[in-house]
């Protein structure tokens, strides 16, 4: 599965700067106006018709310069792109109410659409996709782990076999640490797919957090280091040993 990388918060506001989006909000703004005005009178016929932002709806299509999306006012959710595939659409709540459904190949026509969210609805987007961006390109690096050529771990297998006897009790610990690691990684990006911006991760009687899983992985990657650490210096007071073993029976011959 090949996981392509969004444009991140970043790129929205080098495009579209707080100051372009809000030098479209006045521009639009009469028209915005009254389009909300037109939603309110016709709340009280159409209540069971929710949807975020359906004021700016007409027959159930919301146009923004240029982007379509489509209300699915069964599920109160505002959609971008084909919504056939689950597993390709990510589902983002918004604080002002309802959810945004985006396929994720479309979350690029969101640039132009930003001007119609509201910053704190804007705000849950950008961050919903920059943690997308983060668990795709997690997935990625075990996707091209997994898919080593025969050479390359033929090669990996005969390092390994040449590795000293003290190396092999860490080895394993860790090897165990990584599977863990990207089992709880690939239950997070489906997670973040069903819609929950803000995961927890189970392990065992815990629950973590994206930026707790984050300072875990950094954690990870100390230990992994200092065992290296450990076994250099294991090595290197190992030949310092045999050099005064060899001394000393120069001296005794």
């Amino acid at each position: 599965m090949n996981t392509g990388m969004i444009t991140t918060g970043a790129v929205f506001y080098s495009l579209y700067g707080e100051d372009s989006i809000k030098a479209v909000r006045r521009e639009n703004g009469a028209e915005l106006d009254k389009a909300r005005a037109e939603f309110k009178e016709s709340m009280g016929k159409e209540s069971d018709m929710k949807c975020p932002y359906s004021y700016l709806a007409k027959g159930g299509i919301v146009e923004y310069n240029g982007v379509i999306f489509t209300c699915d006012y069964r599920e109160n959710a505002l959609c971008l792109g084909d919504m056939t595939d689950p597993k390709k659409v990510l589902r983002i709540g918004l604080p002002s109410g309802g959810s945004l459904k985006v396929n994720v190949d479309s979350i690029g026509s969101l640039q132009k659409a930003a001007s119609m969210f509201s910053p704190e609805d804007l705000n849950a987007i950008l961050r919903a996709i920059h943690e997308y961006n983060h668990c795709s390109k997690k997935l990625n690096e075990i996707e091209d782990e997994e898919n080593k050529s025969p050479e390359d771990i033929a090669e990996e297998s005969a390092e390994e076999a040449m590795t000293e006897a003290s190396e092999k009790e860490p080895e394993y610990a860790e090897n165990s640490l990584v599977q863990q690691i990207s089992a709880h990684k690939t239950e997070l990006y489906y997670k973040l797919l069903n819609g929950e911006t803000e995961p927890k991760i189970q392990i065992g009687a815990k629950a973590m957090s994206v930026k707790e899983w984050n300072k875990l992985m950094e954690e990870f990657d100390k230990k992994q280091k200092a065992i290296h650490d450990i076994i250099k210096e294991e090595s290197e007071n190992e030949r310092t040993r045999d050099d005064i073993k060899r001394q000393q029976y120069r001296k005794e011959a």
